[in-house]
C-alpha cells in the first residue's frame, strides 16, 4: 500500500491529527497553532489512564486549576 492514496482522516496533516476537544465544553483545542499553545492544560494523571484530559484556559481558570476528576494539578502544555 502506497502512502500517496491515503484520503480523509487518515491522510498525513489531517486537522484530527493536532486537534483534541476540551474535555469540559467541547472546545477545539489546535496543537499545531503557535500562538494558541499557551492556553491549553492537560492533567498528566488522567492522560496516564488514557483518558484525553485536555483543557482550555477558561477551563483551567474555572476550576482553579485542579482536575475535577481526579484532584491532580493541571500542567501547561507547552512551558
Amino acid at each position: 500500500m502506497t502512502t500517496g492514496l491515503l484520503r480523509g482522516a487518515n491522510k498525513t496533516g489531517h486537522k484530527g491529527w493536532t486537534t483534541e476537544k476540551c474535555i469540559m465544553c467541547s472546545t477545539t483545542l489546535d496543537f499545531y497553532q503557535g500562538y494558541e499553545l499557551k492556553n491549553i492544560y492537560y492533567c498528566p494523571k488522567c492522560l496516564s489512564k488514557g483518558i484525553s484530559a485536555y483543557f482550555c484556559a477558561a477551563d483551567a481558570r474555572k476550576v482553579h486549576y485542579k482536575c475535577p476528576y481526579c484532584k491532580s494539578e493541571l500542567k501547561p502544555y507547552f512551558e
